[in-house]
């Protein structure tokens, strides 16, 4: 009960460290040269873009200088495109108040008869000449690291909403289900309840 949580934080940290090690290295390399080695040079980057990103965020000049630079990011051919993405999917897993992600849904994947959760990203409409279909966009994340996965297109009719909120469905995917409650109910009209509880509070 002790280890298990701490072994998956670590490795999603150390998944972090270390992609930011093989990042800085190569580059410190040609600056300082082959004959140094870094140790623990990930960790330490890690931790430094970590105060100043929190250090910047928190006050009126330092959030103006972060949209001024996502701004120049944006204008980057292709690297925004990744990079907008990207941002995209972190804020699936924010806060309630910013998050894209609006539920969690039970579809039949990679087979019939098979069932997998994901986490409702998009509602897209596909046309075939005079016909129209509603498709739902599903990201079904990874474990123990949500932030990667797939994303797959189920017709509108064949997902199920379940009762579960964005916050238990990361505790799911981290804890490969065995954090999750053991029994669930499925939301057969959430556009309706959204709208009932949207009037309620404006109410």
């Amino acid at each position: 009960m002790v280890i298990v949580p701490l072994f998956i934080a670590f490795a999603i940290l150390k998944f972090a460290i270390l992609s930011i090690d093989n990042f800085v290295k190569p580059y410190l390399i040609q600056v300082i040269g082959h004959q140094y080695d870094f140790p623990f040079i990930g960790l330490a980057v890690t931790f430094m873009l970590i105060i100043l990103t929190g250090i910047l965020t928190t006050n009126v000049i330092g959030q103006k200088l972060l949209r001024k630079w996502e701004n120049i990011l944006l204008k980057i051919p292709f690297f925004s495109v990744i990079y907008s993405a990207a941002k995209k999917l972190l804020e699936g897993f924010a806060s309630p108040d910013n998050r894209t992600f609006e539920k969690v849904v039970m579809v039949e994947f990679p087979r019939k008869g098979l069932y997998a959760l994901g986490f409702l990203a998009n509602r897209l409409k596909i046309y075939s000449g005079d016909k129209e279909k509603a498709f739902w966009s599903v990201f079904i994340a990874s474990t123990p690291t949500p932030f990667s996965g797939i994303v797959i297109l189920v017709p509108e009719e064949e997902a199920k909403i379940l009762d579960m909120s964005v916050d238990e469905g990361i505790k799911y995917f981290v804890s490969g289900s065995v954090a999750a409650r053991r029994s669930w109910r499925t939301i057969d009209n959430f556009d309706a309840d959204k709208k009932r509880a949207t009037a309620e509070i404006l109410n």
